[in-house]
């Protein structure tokens, strides 16, 4: 498992300066070396620019071999600002004094620059990862002349047993919708997360829309910045109380195995491209691995047409009402994305089902198709689970999802 944390420095002006004059020939060095790449390997790329670059800028072996590294995959033919790696302890040490903590920096053979780091909460949860077995091997500095600490810990063997209970996320542009359940079928919370997002998100249209057209470029900026910061706190929050839900519930976390969409129309894409799901997934598998959560990730295969009271599976939603699902076969009407957060959870029950036959398995309706028809078969040419086995309903009654 890896994480980066930001910690701001608090470096004199004289220092400042030399980390900007760093930087700057950094980024020159590593567009001319993107000018240089023919394809994805690194090991040619490093080859025919080593030495140049080792010449003309003086910087370490070590930083120069990192920046054809990083380079060798990056995505365009240049680069804005780039954040330079300094490894422990050839290249990067750090020391503490009564007041300060430093990053020392060696940036080129005979010259090492001990920046100092701000203390504030950052630096707080820095030691404290660090006193629960992190390791930090690598430090970088930002276009912003800041340092960022790269912390790794190795991932403990997964649990024989699971979680009892799952906790199922539908992910959505305007909100996120969860639900739990238990592996025989009875659901003991639902509810909504990021109510507040698409407002906001749909301010900040409007008014960039606005800005474009007086050609404001700062504020523009200055917006950007404004709503980047908006979405990472928001969903920070909603992790927060995802985990907190999940801990009081004893359920693992299951959500969707998301893939890029084709072309669908511009409407489409401008919603779906705003959903921050990769964010959300990043900053979830971190809180996950501190609590000991498991996080399953499901197919998304007929999880918004599937009727969790009759098992048909049908068109999905009612008409253009996208908000509302309606059921063709049984006339069930329920909440489209409650509905789908429940079907990501029995997705992920079923498979479990599956690994660990011993466990109870659910009951479901039987009036129509059973409830394991939403997972994939294994002669599928989409990726997906494989294929689950008939599950027969308990002796009691089958539970009726849409009754909670």
């Amino acid at each position: 498992m890896e994480r980066a944390i930001l910690l701001q420095t608090e470096a004199t002006d004289r220092k400042l300066d030399t980390l900007r004059r760093f930087s700057k020939e950094a980024l020159r060095q590593a567009n001319w070396i993107l000018s240089q790449r023919t394809d994805g390997s690194s090991k040619r790329l490093h080859g025919k620019t080593y030495r140049r670059v080792k010449e003309s800028s003086g910087f370490q072996a070590q930083v120069v071999c990192d920046l054809s590294r990083s380079l060798a995959k990056s995505k365009g033919r240049h680069l804005n600002g780039i954040t330079v790696k300094f490894n422990i302890p050839r290249n990067c040490k750090t020391f503490g004094t009564t007041g300060f903590f430093f990053v020392e920096l060696g940036m080129y053979p005979r010259k090492r620059l001990a920046v100092p780091i701000r203390k504030n909460r950052n630096l707080d949860r820095f030691f404290g990862l660090l006193g629960n077995a992190w390791t930090c091997k690598t430090y970088g500095l930002t276009p912003s002349l800041e340092i960022v600490a790269f912390l790794f810990k190795e991932e403990g063997p997964p649990l024989l047993v699971p979680q009892r209970n799952v906790l199922g996320i539908d992910i959505n542009s305007k909100r996120f919708a969860y639900s739990v359940v238990t592996p025989e079928g009875r659901v003991l919370k639902q509810g909504y997360f990021g109510q507040q997002l698409w407002p906001k998100k749909v301010h900040f249209a409007e008014r960039r829309a606005l800005l474009q057209c007086l050609n404001a470029l700062k504020k523009l900026k200055r917006m950007r910045h404004r709503q980047r910061n908006f979405v990472y706190t928001n969903i920070g929050q909603m992790v927060r109380e995802i985990v907190l839900i999940a801990r009081r519930f004893g359920a693992g976390i299951s959500i969707e195995r998301l893939r890029r969409f084709g072309p669908k129309g511009g409407r489409f894409n401008k919603k779906a491209m705003s959903i921050p799901f990769f964010l959300f997934k990043r900053i979830l598998q971190a809180r996950c691995f501190d609590r000991g959560i498991t996080l399953n990730t499901v197919d998304a295969y007929h999880t918004s047409k599937w009727c969790s009271h009759c098992g048909a599976v049908g068109k999905g939603h009612d008409g253009g009402n996208y908000a509302l699902f309606r059921c063709r076969e049984c006339g069930q009407v329920v909440n489209a994305d409650r509905k789908a957060s429940l079907a990501v959870a029995v997705k992920s029950l079923l498979e479990r089902s599956a690994n660990f036959p011993n466990q109870n398995t659910l009951q479901i309706s039987s009036r129509r198709v059973p409830v394991n028809g939403l997972v994939r078969s294994s002669g599928s040419d989409a990726p997906g689970p494989m294929a689950v086995p008939m599950l027969v309903p308990g002796k009691g009654q089958a539970h009726d999802f849409s009754r909670g």
